[in-house]
């Protein structure tokens, strides 16, 4: 064999190294998923493990949630799921497959005055604190959840951020925060532009759009405007507008994850022969067997209860969503349909997807389009 040959064989077998590692590249798209830690209290079909957390299907895992008190100390919210029954070390163990496993810090119980006084206050114990707790229960990284901050707290939270930027990067570690789908927030207490330098990603919350709070039905996700969006603020909740008001405020599109409910908004209803979308409603949802939550159906229970007959589906065209009713229940929800189409917006867009929450896909394969199907739509609408 001659040395030209050689070298033009050895160029070919580079070039088929170079595409097939850029090919892997492209097809492994960011999927985010959020474990509700409390999922191991669930009775019945609900009962969630981490055991039961398929790791081909996301790229990251978010334990939700560890707590902060007034002294900026990184706290277990619940030591007896996350010590005792060891949800930290069985969560962490997910790394042993190739996921990236994180910590989620604060949450929509978090009060905000105290993240608030963190921020302004105590920026450098918070930073050493939260640096102390992902060290040593063995987090890869930390999705900071503040909801709410406000315009007095817009620079502090930049420069937490950019703060825990520098100590993460010592460790390889991954940070992302949780941000809202309400312009008005966004405005209020986000500097998107300085965030975007310092976060990994964006997990935008594009879920609780709609809910019984309003006093008529509306889709808990819906990907765009509907008829029934009569308020300026209403024609602004819906994922479309949400996702390119923050690419239009500075965020870069590789950076932000569109957000995906595996669960839907209940509503009881004002008339049960009134069941369009925007009808009157007098409160939530009748709490379902798992969650049991008023104001919101897991899907699996979603599922479950159509497959049963307790619930009618209907395909709402306009925003690209389902709902369900029965009697004078409601609930809007994504449907795999639903999903699919979101899945292959953000591709097109080359935004990830971030879900809340894996434990209320239909992981059992109890409504018969196999284990996990939202889940695995994305994966294959997205990749």
């Amino acid at each position: 064999m001659n040395i030209r040959f050689c070298k033009v064989k050895m160029q070919l077998w580079l070039f088929t190294l170079i595409a097939l590692s850029f090919q892997a590249q492209i097809s492994s798209a960011r999927v985010v998923c959020y474990f509700q830690s409390w999922a191991v209290y669930r009775e019945g079909n609900g009962y969630f493990q981490i055991s039961d957390i398929d790791t081909s299907l996301c790229t990251h895992h978010i334990y939700a949630f560890a707590s902060i008190n007034s002294n900026a100390e990184v706290t277990v919210e619940d030591s007896y799921a996350d010590e005792d029954l060891g949800g930290f070390s069985k969560f962490n163990d997910l790394q042993n497959s190739g996921v990236t496993t994180m910590i989620a810090i604060g949450g929509a119980s978090a009060p905000s005055d105290t993240f608030a006084d963190i921020v302004k206050n105590k920026r450098s114990s918070f930073v050493n604190n939260i640096v102390n707790f992902i060290s040593s229960h063995g987090f890869q990284g930390a999705d900071i959840d503040w909801e709410y901050p406000s315009q007095d707290e817009k620079s502090a939270f930049v420069e937490l951020l950019k703060d825990l930027r520098s100590r993460f990067d010592e460790h390889g570690w991954v940070l992302s925060i949780a941000v809202s789908a309400g312009y008005e927030t966004i405005d209020a207490g986000l500097d998107v532009p300085a965030i975007s330098q310092y976060v990994d990603f964006f997990n935008v919350m594009t879920y609780d759009m709609h809910g019984y709070w309003e006093g008529k039905t509306g889709e808990n996700s819906p990907m765009y405007v509907g008829p029934a969006d009569t308020s300026d603020y209403e024609k602004t909740q819906n994922v479309d507008y949400i996702m390119n008001y923050y690419v239009n405020k500075g965020a870069p599109e590789n950076k932000l994850n569109l957000g995906i409910g595996t669960y839907g908004a209940t509503f009881t209803l004002e008339s049960s022969s009134n069941y369009a979308v925007g009808a009157p409603s007098t409160g939530p949802g009748n709490a379902g067997p798992y969650l049991g939550d008023q104001g919101e159906l897991g899907y699996q229970e979603i599922c479950e209860m159509h497959n049963n007959g307790q619930l009618t589906q209907h395909w709402n065209e306009e925003q690209k969503a389902m709902y369900a009713y029965k009697g004078d229940q409601w609930v809007g929800f994504d449907s795999i349909a639903a999903v699919k189409i979101k899945a292959q917006y953000a591709k097109n867009h080359g935004y990830g997807i971030m879900i809340w929450s894996i434990d209320m896909d239909d992981f059992s394969n109890l409504c018969g389009d196999g284990k996990y199907p939202l889940l695995n739509t994305i994966n294959q609408y997205l990749n």
